[in-house]
């Protein structure tokens, strides 16, 4: 199996989870502009991750190190994406939940509020009432956050506006410079053949995101310039 086909099916995640604030149905305009705000390179590495870390557990030693490799060369480009922005961790909006399947967890409201640079990773859909989600709607957002994940925005929002359900998007922001070192650090681990601490490095990389409500990058001031790209 190719790290290609590692990459694609890390890609095919879904989840539920219960009672997220202000869901509202779902638009193709409104789900262009919520995955307009994902980092592109940020998403490839998260998938990268996951690969190395899986390819680590099952011992195949080929597929880890490409894939470190390409997290890496993938992070030195998302270092320049203007879709991150600084951001003390207590000034941070927490997601009502924390999708199911996911390491990380909800920002914390007494951190220190010393600003960090955060790059948005993943972002997908979650179904606003577990009590009256039918198994319809289960299949309907878990089909659309795959289309998603795939580049089909539009085909996405259709499924979710003809099955009528009602969604929140939940955005996974990695604090950058942590997440770009534990990445380093299991590929120098690798490396050297300490498997069991490049699984526990990358194992970290996944636990420090935070997941945060759609509305926390908007309006954002202190966003990392990028004399390249328009201020978005």
């Amino acid at each position: 199996m190719t790290i290609r086909t590692f990459l694609a099916s890390a890609f095919v995640t879904a989840a539920v989870c219960a009672q997220p604030a202000f869901a509202a149905p779902v638009t193709a305009r409104q789900v262009d502009q919520d995955f307009g705000r994902l980092s592109q390179e940020g998403l490839r590495a998260f998938a990268d991750v996951d690969v190395a870390r899986r390819a680590i557990i099952e011992k195949d030693q080929k597929i880890a190190t490409d894939a470190l490799a390409d997290a890496n060369r993938t992070l030195a480009r998302a270092s320049k994406d203007n879709r991150q922005f600084l951001k003390a961790e207590n000034e941070l909006h927490p997601a009502a939940a924390i999708p199911a399947g996911h390491s990380g967890r909800l920002p914390s409201s007494v951190a220190v509020a010393d600003p960090v640079l955060w790059l948005p990773v993943l972002g997908q859909y979650v179904i606003s009432s577990q009590a009256k989600q039918s198994p319809g709607q289960q299949q309907a957002i878990a089909e659309a956050n795959d289309l998603l994940k795939k580049g089909q925005p539009r085909t996405a929002a259709e499924g979710l506006e003809k099955a009528g359900v009602d969604v929140q998007f939940v955005l996974a922001i990695a604090p950058q410079q942590t997440f770009t070192a534990d990445v380093y650090r299991a590929s120098v681990l690798l490396e050297g053949g300490k498997t069991e601490e490049a699984v526990a490095a990358l194992t970290g990389a996944q636990e420090s995101l935070r997941f945060v409500s759609e509305d926390n990058v908007l309006g954002n001031v202190g966003k990392k310039p990028v004399p390249s790209h328009s201020a978005r």
